[in-house]
């Protein structure tokens, strides 16, 4: 449905046929307006949702590179399930609105009908950042929560049948926020507070000795007191208001099994139709017991009026403000539509200042990246698969582009190093002429030691100055490539641009500096990265390490080793504070072809 489609309602009646347009003695039937107008209320409701959710899904769409649009299931937020929901819930209603108004039934099914939690939903939605899923199922495993890395195989299988479902409403702050939304009124709470309360009381009476007994006696009416309050909790936690208390232990048992960005997702329980003044509660109210018993599973509450034990430290480690929530209720809707198309694509967490390996150089300086290159024989399985891939779908505007623009880019020397002695070999010309932009001033000694360390006593390097400097609790590595002026800095887009059939964005923040490696100041600090340290190559670990020990976001295309870092750091986790570094990543490699071609010409001239 269009998002400006109108809601109006046709009737049954007002739709003519030739066996029951005329009554009984041949008059036409007057056509009549629609006969339930609670129905017809509640449909526009629900029409009017499913239009948002699909404004949305058009913004999402937009961001995507133009051979992703087609792909299902392809969106950076998934809208699956909640918008198969709506459609449920209006195909109901749309039944609904031509029955009777004043038939029983018909007035429960719109009365329990589930488009008021739906609206909820949408509504708590859309106040986040970083929104990925409406709608997932998550699991809760029956294990010890540390077993879980180390299991391979037969084991990991027949692991995957100890599980109970868990419903997780919203997935936020890219997958470190999971939101459970009740739509439990007061009344409601109050009403089953009395019930557990006078249950309580009734079972009480019936076990309790007899009171003359214990007239007197202050110790057992204290121990009375303690055991009716149990048996409160008792009955509260079966009725269908603190069943929520379950669902909010179980998600946060889910969460202690699950790992986003090397972090626990955090639980949100949030109660719109609540009002809860934290500062002041009044201890003897439902509302002060309900919270209370969701606060003891783990997870936070938000009420309509506060937010009750939001956790002090950020949840999201790439400086965004995952505590702060953006307020639905002032803003347009296109501006919030917007925050949550922004704010979902994976490229929102890198941060200002990154780290390319040697995977990113050589796919920036490619001539598959950058120019037309003609399928031929003699190129490998992979390399023609990478020429057809480019030719469908261009690695550099839909994919490398986005990622670095208007950030400060930097390489390791030794990544640096490989990079150069690869284009040495392989590369083409004007592949070698886009490697000297991209790494302008670069060390021209690069076939030689790092220029920061010379050779120690017994053949082994040693560093003779410190690889960071830190100002304001900031670090910033040493740079081993020479300052660029303004002038120079400015004449490298157009450089580039001429060697390129794309376009380079001005925003590029050419040219790349080289940094020292900082494995050892990283090593020394971080015993997991010095466990995991001997498993990496160099090549990789001085990028990886680079990133990890400054806390800026790796940019590669090598998926097996970010898959490899992130299996080590569970492996050899120590406490549940230890992290990896930041990466992104992107699953689109480019290799260079420039000593192919020169092949191709050889055997063409013989």
């Amino acid at each position: 449905m269009e998002p400006n489609a109108k809601s109006t309602i046709i009737s049954c009646d007002d739709l003519s046929s030739d066996t029951d347009g005329e009554n009984e003695v041949g008059q036409k039937k007057k056509p009549s307006s629609v006969i339930n107008p609670m129905a017809e209320d509640l449909l526009r409701r629900c029409i009017t949702l499913s239009d948002e959710i699909e404004q949305l899904e058009k913004k999402l769409l937009q961001r995507l590179p133009p051979k992703q649009r087609s792909k299902k299931g392809n969106l950076p937020i998934e809208l699956r399930h909640f918008r198969n929901a709506i459609q449920v819930e209006q195909r109901s209603l749309e039944a609904l609105s031509y029955k009777p108004p004043t038939d029983p039934a018909t007035i429960h099914s719109l009365r329990s009908c589930n488009l008021k939690f739906l609206e909820s939903v949408w509504s708590v939605a859309k106040t986040c950042s970083g929104l990925q899923v409406i709608f997932r199922t998550v699991y809760l495993f029956d294990h010890p929560t540390e077993s879980v890395p180390k299991l391979r195989g037969k084991d990991k299988k027949q692991l995957k049948r100890k599980k109970s479902p868990v419903q997780v409403d919203i997935i936020a702050q890219n997958g470190l926020e999971w939101i459970k939304v009740a739509n439990i009124s007061q009344k409601r709470l109050e009403t089953e507070f009395a019930k557990a309360r006078w249950e309580a009381e009734g079972f009480r009476d019936d076990s309790s000795p007899d009171s003359s007994d214990n007239e007197e006696d202050n110790t057992s009416k204290q121990k009375a007191d303690e055991d009716i309050s149990k048996i409160i909790t008792d009955f509260q936690h079966d009725s269908d208001a603190f069943s929520l208390v379950k669902s909010a232990r179980s998600m946060v048992k889910a969460a202690q099994q699950t790992r986003v960005q090397y972090l626990h997702p955090e639980i949100t329980i949030f109660l719109p139709n609540l009002t809860y003044n934290a500062q002041n509660p009044d201890t003897l109210s439902p509302t002060h017991a309900l919270v209370s018993a969701i606060l003891s599973t783990g997870a936070r509450v938000q009420t309509s009026t506060d937010v009750i034990n939001f956790p002090t430290t950020a949840t999201d480690s790439n400086n965004n403000d995952s505590g702060i929530r953006v307020d639905a209720l002032g803003n347009p809707l296109d501006s919030l539509l917007n925050h949550l198309s922004l704010t979902s694509d994976p490229k929102s967490l890198i941060t200002p200042s990154v780290i390319l390996d040697c995977t990113l150089l050589l796919a920036l300086v490619s001539d598959l990246s950058h120019s037309d290159v003609p399928e031929s024989p003699i190129f490998h399985r992979y390399i023609l698969a990478q020429v057809r891939a480019e030719r469908e779908e261009p690695l550099l505007p839909n994919w490398l582009y986005p990622a670095i623009v208007g950030r400060d880019m930097s390489c390791t020397w030794d990544a640096y190093k490989r990079f150069r002695e690869i284009v040495e070999i392989v590369g083409s010309e004007e592949e070698k002429k886009r490697a000297e932009l991209l790494v302008w001033g670069g060390p021209k000694d690069w076939k030689h030691p790092s220029p920061t360390t010379t050779a120690g006593a017994h053949g082994g390097n040693k560093k003779t100055i410190e690889p960071t400097t830190t100002l304001d609790g900031i670090k910033y590595p040493k740079v081993l490539s020479k300052p660029v002026d303004e002038a120079t800095r400015a004449s490298l887009i157009p450089k580039l641009q001429s060697l390129s059939k794309h376009q380079v964005p001005e925003t590029l923040r050419l040219p790349i500096k080289v940094i020292d490696s900082l494995e050892d100041q990283l090593t020394s600090r971080d015993a997991v990265a010095a466990k995991i340290s001997q498993e990496l190559s160099s090549v990789n670990r001085s990028s990886l390490f680079a990133a990890w020990e400054l806390g800026w976001t790796i940019v590669t295309t090598n998926g097996s080793v970010v898959k490899r870092v992130e299996w080590l750091v569970e492996e050899n986790r120590m406490k549940d504070e230890d992290r990896g570094p930041k990466v992104h990543l992107i699953a689109i490699a480019r290799s260079l072809v420039g000593k192919m071609k020169r092949s191709q010409e050889i055997l063409g001239e013989s």
